[in-house]
């Protein structure tokens, strides 16, 4: 069997996931649009000319954003042309593809259809912002105000509703999370069964304490600062330092995958984010593999254990976001406790979650062996928390869809459950007629 994996690139997961597979013998090659900005990526050169050639047309256009609109529409053409072509030429090579965060070569639904007709086995991976609903995500909410908001979320929320349950129909095999996975239709399987695939860390990393009179030295490496509550993280630290805390606060944007390692093997402790419906996103898990505790902040910590078995919960400090200054404040004070959790996620991830184990259970689906446990109904979620904004806002621009919209807005007609646990958050009644 021969899997493809692309056509875009997210945090290293592509690049370690096709390693993984080919460590276990698995025929499997990335196919990205455009080169990883932070360096995660895999850079094959062996790869057929059509591939390079839209790679690397990707890659100019996705750092050359000044360039004037013409040039940049003919670039944009030039480059959908180019995605035609590698898929076509694809279907003679792969047997299995796997698409991530919601992306293929043609974003179309032709493509879809042309390659089950191909009876080509068809997996898609969703990674957050991708296929979380737009009312629960800062990504539309943060930093607008409600007025403004509303309309975006109800615009958004009609056309990923749709074009997830389209790729779902079409999938075999659907991986997503239960703090994500509210516009799915069908059970999709739990991507805390799978895994975050990172390769092994062969560096050397300080795991002793602190010695005598040394700083406390805390890593945070937001790539959007603003969803990731940095503003308030940053005040946590001041008014800890304040109080006499001696605290290195290391904060990175936007520098290489690489210089984000070394740091990791430098810090004693990483604060991830503050919105997060993941106790162990990808830069909490690349720290773990350095035995670095990841604090981690958000509102799906509330019911966590819900949906996450005991066996595949990685260990982190993943509390709700007004815990963090006391979830910091133990990791500095109690210097057992802080390697002992660092410890016991570099076990979890290098048991679990190194690339090699996860690869084996993707291969599981590309061979239909799929564990019953390992599946997930949308109809059982209730969580609506969100990711990547303050739950006062998210309230606030809830209640303005529905005063401008109505409760269809939202795209959760469905799940009744759902839509009630939402309407108890907003405190607004689902009023059908209204």
């Amino acid at each position: 069997m021969k899997v493809m994996l692309g056509p875009i690139e997210v945090a290293g997961f592509v690049a370690s996931l096709t390693s993984g597979l080919q460590s276990i013998g698995v025929s499997a090659e990335s196919y990205v649009s455009a080169s990883h900005r932070f360096g995660y990526d895999l850079k094959d050169k062996k790869q057929p000319l059509v591939v390079r050639l839209w790679r690397s047309l990707g890659s100019f256009r996705a750092t050359n954003a000044s360039l004037p609109l013409p040039l940049k529409a003919i670039l944009l053409v030039f480059q959908l042309a180019l995605s035609w072509l590698v898929l076509f030429r694809s279907v003679f090579i792969f047997d299995a593809y796997i698409y991530v965060f919601g992306r293929t070569f043609t974003n179309t639904r032709f493509e879809l259809i042309f390659l089950r007709l191909l009876k080509k086995k068809l997996i898609f991976v969703y990674l957050g912002s991708d296929a979380r609903p737009p009312c629960m995500s800062g990504g539309y909410l943060a930093g607008v105000a409600p007025c403004r908001a509303a309309g975006r979320v109800a615009e958004a929320s009609k056309i990923k509703s749709k074009t997830i349950q389209f790729q779902e129909r079409k999938a075999h095999y659907i991986v997503n999370a239960p703090g994500t996975g509210q516009f799915h239709r069908k059970k999709f399987v739990n991507w805390f069964s799978m895994g975050v695939p990172v390769s092994e860390v062969r560096q050397s990393s300080r795991l002793d304490g602190n010695a005598e009179g040394r700083a406390v030295r805390i890593l945070h490496s937001p790539s959007k600062p603003l969803i990731k509550g940095s503003e308030k993280i940053r005040s946590v630290i001041a008014r800890l330092q304040e109080k006499g805390y001696l605290i290195e606060f290391i904060e990175l944007k936007g520098v290489p995958n690489s210089k984000v390692r070394e740091e990791l093997a430098r810090c004693d402790f990483v604060i991830d984010q503050l919105y997060s419906d993941t106790p162990m996103a990808f830069f909490a898990t690349e720290a773990a593999h350095y035995g670095k505790p990841a604090v981690v902040g958000g509102y799906f910590s509330a019911m966590v254990d819900d949906y996450i078995a005991s066996s595949d919960l990685p260990p982190s400090a993943y509390v709700m976001p007004h815990q963090l200054e006391q979830a910091v404040t133990r990791l500095i004070d109690d210097v057992n406790y802080r390697i002992e959790l660092g410890q016991a996620a570099r076990e979890f991830v290098r048991a679990r979650w190194d690339s090699r184990s996860v690869a084996e259970r993707y291969l599981q689906l590309l061979k239909d062996d799929v564990p019953e446990s390992w599946m997930c109904s949308p109809y059982d979620l209730s969580y609506v928390g969100g990711c990547g904004v303050d739950q006062d806002h998210l309230i606030s621009v809830g209640r303005q869809i529905v005063d401008q919209f109505g409760w269809s807005a939202f795209c959760l007609d469905d799940k009744p459950a759902l839509e009630k646990q939402l309407a108890e958050l907003l405190n607004r009644p689902v009023n059908r007629d209204a």
